[in-house]
């Protein structure tokens, strides 16, 4: 994620849907600037099970609407935009059209290298933002949470980039608050 992609999630009145679809779903799927919708594979990004922090049970399924009305969120935000030559099926159904990620610096391609973890891996400058995109209001973490989740990785053969690394702390902070 790039510093005009967190401007725009941050500073502008996106719904916090179209904010963690666009984090957690669109943007670590998408390839070299570019992904195919396909709103069965995001449906997860925005799905919602277990407790809360006041105890209640949450749970939330996103319909295929509700997506569509997230990507046209996404597209008026100049986040998306259907790419050249892609069609639609039906006028405003994003559903299985390609989309461009207009704010993707293809030149900049440090945010995609891939390796594997090591002990001392620490996660980047975009963590907090993409947290706090992600449903997690404090972000912190002790050394030994840290510590475990790079033991874990580093015994592993996963290849990732730095987003994707800090997607998957997050996901691991997520299991341990709701325990």
């Amino acid at each position: 994620m790039n510093i005009a992609e967190l401007k725009i999630l941050t500073a502008s009145p996106l719904s916090f849907e179209a904010r963690v679809l666009y984090a957690v779903g669109i943007k670590p799927e998408s390839r070299n600037g570019q992904i195919r919708l396909d709103y069965h594979r995001l449906t997860p990004a925005l799905t919602i099970s277990g407790t809360g922090f006041s105890g209640n049970a949450r749970e939330y399924t996103p319909r295929a609407g509700d997506l569509n009305g997230v990507v046209c969120e996404l597209i008026a935000a100049g986040l998306l935009r259907p790419a050249p030559g892609s069609r639609q099926q039906f006028a405003s159904w994003w559903d299985g059209v390609t989309m461009d990620l207009p704010l993707h610096q293809r030149s900049l391609n440090t945010d995609r290298h891939l390796y594997r973890m090591t002990d001392s891996w620490q996660p980047d400058s975009t963590f907090k933002d993409t947290a706090r995109l992600a449903g997690i209001t404090d972000a912190s973490y002790t050394p030994g949470q840290l510590a475990e989740f790079t033991a874990y990785w580093a015994g592993r053969d996963a290849l990732l980039d730095n987003h994707r690394w800090n997607l998957r702390f997050i996901s691991f902070l997520k299991k341990i608050h709701n325990k």
